[in-house]
């Protein structure tokens, strides 16, 4: 009895968990693989959440009246493109591919929360309560306004959840297995053929 005890992972103390078999739970090494893999598709989950609220945001305010304006939509069909490809076949120049997609898209978030404070610097002299004192005002103090949102329609930060996308899918691919696989391939093909293990 003591000896079926301890191989199911009984001890004095407790249960240990040594006698459980199966994916993700016969080893510490696996067991941290599968937790990796599964905060990897939370990071593309969450990527994909952002794209679609996003887009709704996007569409609710109509953002396609100017040429402007339709760059975070582009911005949005390539980070789509790269979570399909990251998720449909993640290789090794794929996940290269997804990384260089997503800096392409910090890099338009950038671009779009600059473009806001120059809308919103811009309608200073409009605003009813920055109108008479605008002019007055100095420089520093009328872009930390236009920054704030104090002045102008535009949402400053709004532009960065393209940001938060896109960090989401370069975390995603850090140490992707895929390039641990093509090494095990490589280190394979160099193996000379006849070669035994002796």
């Amino acid at each position: 009895m003591g000896e079926r005890r301890a191989a199911a992972g009984w001890t004095a103390a407790g249960w240990t968990g040594a006698g459980r078999t199966g994916a993700g739970r016969t080893g510490a090494g696996r067991t941290a693989a599968g937790t990796v893999g599964v905060l990897r598709r939370c990071l593309i989950a969450l990527a994909a959440l952002g794209v679609v609220a996003t887009a709704v945001e996007l569409a609710m305010l109509r953002h396609w009246k100017t040429t402007v304006q339709l760059i975070p939509w582009a911005a949005l069909a390539v980070i789509s493109a790269a979570l399909v490809v990251l998720a449909v076949r993640p290789s090794r120049g794929a996940v290269r591919l997804v990384r260089a997609l997503a800096v392409v898209v910090l890099l338009t978030a950038g671009f779009g929360v600059v473009e806001h404070v120059i809308a919103n610097y811009n309608a200073g002299p409009l605003d009813f309560r920055y109108s008479a004192r605008w002019a007055t005002m100095s420089s520093k103090s009328r872009w930390w306004a236009a920054f704030t949102e104090s002045v102008g329609p535009s949402p400053t930060l709004s532009p960065l959840v393209l940001a938060w996308s896109a960090l989401c899918m370069v975390f995603a691919t850090v140490d992707h297995p895929s390039f641990a696989a093509d090494a095990t391939v490589s280190v394979a093909e160099t193996v000379p053929a006849g070669r035994g293990a002796g």
